[in-house]
């Protein structure tokens, strides 16, 4: 279930929106929406470097595209942790965040990890880590449900979050992380005292801080994110673009639909291996929608995102579908009237749409 705080800043981002959307509307009356990239001969490149810091109310954002990029950053902000390090991962195969963990551990911070103990390579990275006196825990998996979060929090006060795996081939896929300071750091933290206590640890979890740009949303407990996702596709007024590892979940497809119907651009980028996603696709394709799947040399489409209006972005480890929304543990975060934070990860859609024609 959201806090009450959590809820009181649901409210006022539905307000935001709407007004954005109301914006949009007006604007109707001049020029329409942005067309969207002409096909070219050759691709356009994907980003490969971290995004500016960009300040979105009281935190500062950098995205991160793809882990070649991502996983530096955290290797960085592990070395100079002075304090704590909380970590929870779905898979975890690096040797070289192992042993960045376990160097943190040896100088005296307090590194707290927790795992999804189905994952073999997590379950072997787990029992390395404990043999050299780092605290880890197994999350309380079950049938049909995973700990999918990918999440890191340096000294309660910097956080990477989205769907990016700490697998020895990761840092291939097409994904993105994001770097957050402020607010939205500390609701991350939270999250992270809410698994310790459903790993069976005694912890207090604060409240959540007040944050009107930067929503963090969980599921197991609660299913916030879906809800997220539905208001981002339905406020879309202009273009809608989304990349999505796979979809199967019919609501979300019929919205998806919907935007369309009413004039908004929409694309659809989805990984070609998952078989799951193939009547969302058929059905998106007959709608109208322009759906490609993404052309690989061996690595995965992983993302799970979506970028509305180029203001507004929602990312994270949640994957649209029942278990994603429903009944894994994931997280995301939507950052609300960012335009340089959307413009960044468009960026990424768009390289892979070129690359896809």
């Amino acid at each position: 279930m959201l806090a009450v705080k959590q809820l009181g800043t649901l409210r006022r981002s539905l307000l935001r929106i709407t007004a954005l959307a109301l914006a949009g509307v007006i604007a109707g009356c001049g020029p329409s929406a942005s067309p969207l990239p002409a096909s070219r001969s050759a691709p356009l490149p994907y980003p490969d470097a971290a995004g500016p810091p960009v300040q979105v109310g009281g935190d500062t954002v950098r995205v991160l595209p793809r882990g070649s990029t991502a996983f530096p950053v955290i290797l960085s902000l592990i070395a100079h942790a002075t304090r704590s390090v909380h970590a929870e991962m779905y898979e975890f195969g690096r040797a070289d965040i192992a042993g960045a963990l376990v160097a943190a551990h040896r100088r005296g911070v307090a590194v707290t990890l927790i795992v999804d103990p189905s994952v073999d390579v997590s379950r072997s990275t787990a029992a390395q880590l404990r043999g050299e006196g780092v605290d880890v825990l197994d999350y309380p998996v079950r049938r049909l449900m995973i700990d999918h979060v990918k999440l890191l929090v340096v000294d309660g006060s910097v956080a990477v979050v989205g769907g990016i795996n700490w697998g020895a081939q990761s840092d291939r896929n097409h994904d993105v992380d994001a770097m957050l300071r402020g607010p939205a750091a500390t609701n991350l933290d939270r999250i992270f005292d809410g698994d310790l206590v459903a790993c069976g640890r005694e912890a207090a979890v604060p409240p959540a801080a007040d944050d009107d740009r930067v929503l963090v949303a969980s599921t197991l407990p609660g299913a916030d994110i879906r809800p997220l996702v539905m208001q981002l596709i339905e406020g879309a007024r202009s273009r809608l673009d989304l990349e999505l590892y796979v979809i199967t979940d019919s609501g979300i497809v019929h919205a998806i639909e919907a935007a369309a119907a009413r004039g908004v651009a929409v694309r659809v980028m989805i990984d070609p291996g998952q078989r799951p996603s193939d009547a969302s696709a058929a059905s998106l394709t007959a709608a109208g929608v322009a759906l490609r799947r993404y052309r690989t040399s061996g690595e995965l489409l992983h993302a799970k995102l979506g970028v509305a209006d180029g203001r507004m972005s929602i990312f994270g480890s949640a994957n649209w579908t029942a278990g994603g929304f429903q009944r894994n543990h994931e997280v995301d975060v939507e950052i609300l009237d960012a335009p340089a934070v959307a413009a960044e990860i468009t960026a990424m859609v768009d390289a892979d749409w070129s690359a896809s024609a």
